[in-house]
């Protein structure tokens, strides 16, 4: 039998005072409070960043939780949740245990930054295991949707003239407006950077791929080209505009797209119109974590329309294969170690 955990009564502020000095709300004298304390130890400056990371992990847990009913889920779900508590009984001092019994009924998470309160800050890095796709809120209230095999890296907290992230892959973006402390999303290496204050968009720019794709929703962006930490181009978008801008030939080309198919993704969705086969099978190689190996190269010629809803990956090759004249072999391997499995789809002229 599990003996139980009794925690101390601290000395300090209240847990929800510490709520809204995070939120920024607080009122002058809370604010004192909080500043008091935290600079009474430095133990109480790990307390709140304790207290964000063990939050974030349990927030971004349950989100996953409530998008994913499967069973093998709720299985995994429950040795996290061990997982979390032992590493909270082991690791959290006792003041952040009682904070963070206050703090834990709000939603997310955020930092409020005074040049007087120093935060350690760390990058949080989240990323969508191929095959999988991933929602999570970020510190500010921004939502962030992740494609399969992307990475969203961050600090924790952001800086207090602009929330950075750095992005792998392809995620959308519902921003969180806040014009004093513009959003930037950096992909490859800082090579391009969208610029936005609050507004919703798509980027698709994988490290392997030379071009970069940028759809607006709603709202409005800017894209920076980026040449020796300096802005060498800059264009502006509008909503359902979409800019490609092709890494090897420093060239960014904009038109009119329809959202809806370039999004799709984030409800499980795919959509191609009159799209060219390769590109088809670019997009089924990330959603479904597969390589392609195209024999024939008038395939490459091949155009195809079409929308997949939560659809097994043999039945989209079974429809690709009626309509477009292919036929196709599956192949699994393992890894060396013998713990991953990779497929890997042959594309052949029927």
């Amino acid at each position: 039998m599990e003996s139980e955990n009794t925690y101390m009564i601290i000395d300090g502020p209240d847990s929800s005072v510490v709520l809204r000095y995070i939120w920024n709300t607080a009122s002058e004298e809370e604010k004192a409070q909080v500043d008091v304390w935290l600079k009474e130890d430095p133990e109480h400056e790990k307390v709140l960043l304790q207290i964000a990371r063990i939050y974030y992990a349990n927030q971004t847990r349950e989100r996953i939780a409530s998008r994913n009913s499967l069973r093998a889920y709720q299985k995994v779900q429950k040795k996290m949740q061990v997982h979390v508590r032992r590493f909270f009984l082991k690791r959290v001092s006792v003041y952040a245990a009682c904070f963070l019994l206050g703090l834990i009924i709000s939603s997310v998470i955020y930092w409020k930054k005074q040049d007087n309160v120093y935060l350690p800050s760390q990058v949080i890095t989240i990323q969508a295991n191929a095959g999988m796709r991933t929602h999570l809120d970020l510190p500010d209230g921004t939502v962030a949707y992740l494609n399969s095999g992307s990475t969203l890296s961050y600090p924790l907290p952001f800086d207090k003239n602009v929330r950075r992230v750095s992005l792998s892959g392809e995620a959308y973006f519902e921003v969180t407006h806040n014009p004093e402390q513009p959003f930037v999303v950096s992909v490859q290496d800082d090579r391009m950077r969208v610029k936005v204050h609050g507004t919703e968009f798509n980027v698709e720019a994988y490290e392997q791929e030379s071009q970069i794709q940028t759809t607006l929703v709603s709202g409005s962006i800017d894209i920076e080209v980026v040449e020796n930490g300096q802005v060498a181009k800059k264009v502006h978008l509008n909503p359902s505009d979409k800019a490609i801008y092709d890494v090897t030939k420093d060239k960014i080309n904009i038109f009119p797209v329809n959202t809806e198919y370039e999004t799709s993704w984030i409800n499980g969705r795919l959509v191609f119109k009159n799209m060219p086969l390769p590109q088809v099978l670019k997009k089924l190689s990330y959603f479904y974590n597969v390589k392609f190996d195209v024999q024939d190269d008038i395939i490459n010629s091949y155009y195809f329309t079409g929308t997949f809803q939560d659809k097994q990956l043999s039945q989209v090759l079974d429809y690709l294969k009626i309509t477009s004249q292919i036929d196709y072999e599956i192949k699994t391997t393992r890894s060396d170690d013998s713990h991953k499995i990779q497929q890997s789809v042959v594309v052949l002229k029927n």
